[in-house]
C-alpha cells in the first residue's frame, strides 16, 4: 500500500478525534448546527470530508453535527447505496437513508431540530473552509428555504477544528518531518558540483518512489531546487541549465505526504570548506536563524498571527535587509497549506486570516528568506508545534550551513 494515503484505520481514528473536539467547538463558534452539504466527492473535493466524515460519498449528502438543547448529534443523511458503508464506521449516532431524494429527509430534520443558526461550509479568506459549491449552497437554500436566514459561515469551526491537531496528526506529521529529514541527508551524500538542478531534484523523486511516498505539493516544484547567486527563489521548479558550482550555495524546500499528513522543510547548503564561507553569506544566515528563533520564543497560545510575523519581519529590517516577500508561516497537516490562522502580515491578499489566534496542538512552518548582494538568497523553514505555553521543534532545526 502506498505510504502516501492515509490507512483507514488511522483516518477513522481521527476522525472520532475530531468528533471528540466538535462539541465544545462549536460551542466557543456559538453555533448550534453545523451541516457538511456534499456529492460526488471523488470528482468535487470537499477539504473536511477527511477530517470529519473520512470517505467519500455519490448522492447528495448531509453530515449534521449539533448540540440544540445541550446534547451533542451526529447524524449521516446518505442515498441508499452509501447507508452500510456510513453505518460500517460506527461514528454517527443515526445514519439516515434516501431513495428518490434528499429534500424531504434533509428538511423535516433541521426542522425538528429547529437551530439557531445553521454553519455552511463557505469562506472568502480561507479556502479549507470554502468547500461548498455554489449550486449546492442554491440547493440547499431551496430546501431549507424557510432557514436559509440562518445560514452562517462554519470558517471558525473549520479552523479550529483542523488547526487543533490531534494526538495521531501530531504523530502522523512529525513522522514526515523526520522521514524528510532523513531523505536530506541521503541527497546530500549523493550530491556533487557540476549537477544540474533537475537531475538533483531527480534524485529526489526517485527515491521517494522507492519508499511509496509522494510530494506535500505539486511534483514539478517539489523539492524546490536553487543552485547560485542568480537564481530567484519561488514556485518555478529546477532548471536544467543551472549546476551546481564550488563556492556557491545550494537550496532545497521540500516536504512528503506520509499516511496522509505533510511536512515543509528547508535547508541551505554551501559547496566548500566551512571556513571558506563568505562573511556576507554568514550574516545573512544568522539573520534568518535568529529571526526563527525569535519568532517560535514569542509565539504561544493567544497571540494573533501578525504579530509573530512582525517579530521575524521587523528583525530582518533592522539587520538592513529588505523584508521578505511572504508569510513567516502557514498551517501544515493533511496539506503543505492546511488553511486556518496564518503567521503573516496584514496585507490583502491575505485577508483577516493574519487576526486569527494561535491555539495549542496548531502545526505552523516558520519561513524566510533574505537576499544577499553577492551570492543569492538564503532560506530556511522549520515545522513547530504550539503547546500550552509556547511551542517546540518538530524535529531539530538547523543551525549552520551545511557544507558539501
Amino acid at each position: 500500500m502506498s505510504e502516501s494515503k492515509t490507512p483507514r484505520d488511522i483516518r477513522l481514528a481521527i476522525v472520532k478525534e475530531k468528533h471528540e473536539q466538535l462539541s465544545t467547538i462549536m460551542n466557543e463558534c456559538d453555533i448550534d448546527c453545523w451541516i457538511v452539504f456534499a456529492r460526488e466527492t471523488s470528482q468535487i473535493t470537499e477539504p473536511v470530508m477527511d477530517l470529519v466524515v473520512g470517505g467519500d460519498v455519490v448522492w447528495h449528502s448531509a453530515f449534521i453535527f449539533s448540540t440544540v438543547g445541550g446534547k451533542f448529534k451526529k447524524t449521516a443523511i446518505v442515498g441508499n447505496y452509501d447507508v452500510n458503508a456510513e453505518k460500517n464506521k460506527n461514528i454517527w449516532d443515526d445514519v439516515l437513508g434516501y431513495k428518490e431524494g434528499i429534500s424531504a429527509s434533509l428538511k423535516d430534520y433541521i426542522v425538528k431540530l429547529n437551530p439557531k443558526k445553521i454553519a455552511l461550509n463557505f469562506s472568502k479568506d480561507d479556502v479549507s473552509a470554502d468547500g461548498l459549491t455554489y449550486g449546492m449552497y442554491l440547493t440547499l437554500t431551496e430546501i431549507l428555504e424557510d432557514k436559509k436566514d440562518y445560514f452562517v459561515s462554519s470558517e471558525t469551526i473549520i479552523q479550529k477544528l483542523r488547526g487543533r491537531k490531534s494526538k495521531t496528526e501530531i504523530d502522523l506529521v512529525t513522522k514526515s518531518c523526520k522521514m524528510t529529514k532523513d531523505i536530506f541527508e541521503k541527497i546530500g551524500s549523493k550530491v556533487k558540483v557540476g549537477m544540474s538542478e533537475t537531475e538533483i531534484q531527480k534524485m529526489f523523486h526517485d527515491h521517494m518512489d522507492s519508499l511509496g511516498v509522494i510530494e506535500s505539493w505539486q511534483r514539478n516544484s517539489c523539492p524546490a531546487v536553487d543552485a547560485g547567486p542568480d537564481k530567484e527563489i519561488g514556485h518555478s521548479g529546477p532548471q536544467p541549465t543551472i549546476k551546481v558550482q564550488q563556492g556557491h550555495t545550494l537550496h532545497y524546500d521540500f516536504g512528503v505526504k506520509l499516511h496522509g499528513y505533510c511536512s515543509d522543510i528547508q535547508r541551505m547548503y554551501f559547496f566548500g570548506k566551512e571556513s571558506d564561507i563568505p562573511e556576507e553569506l554568514l550574516h545573512a544566515f544568522e539573520t534568518v536563524h535568529e529571526a526563527i528563533v525569535r519568532a517560535a520564543k514569542f509565539i504561544k497560545p493567544g497571540v494573533k498571527g501578525f504579530e509573530a510575523d512582525k517579530i521575524a519581519r521587523d528583525y530582518v529590517l533592522e539587520r538592513g535587509y529588505e523584508e521578505y516577500g511572504h508569510a513567516l508561516g502557514h498551517q501544515l497537516g493533511m496539506q503543505a497549506h492546511d488553511g486556518g490562522t496564518l503567521l503573516g502580515p496584514l496585507w490583502e491578499r491575505y485577508g483577516d486570516i493574519p487576526k486569527g489566534l494561535v491555539e495549542e496542538n496548531q502545526i505552523f512552518t516558520l519561513e524566510l528568506n533574505v537576499k544577499t548582494k553577492n551570492y543569492g538568497y538564503v532560506s530556511l523553514e522549520e515545522d513547530i508545534v504550539v503547546t500550552k505555553d509556547g511551542c517546540r521543534f518538530l524535529i531539530p532545526k538547523q543551525e549552520k550551513f551545511i557544507t558539501l
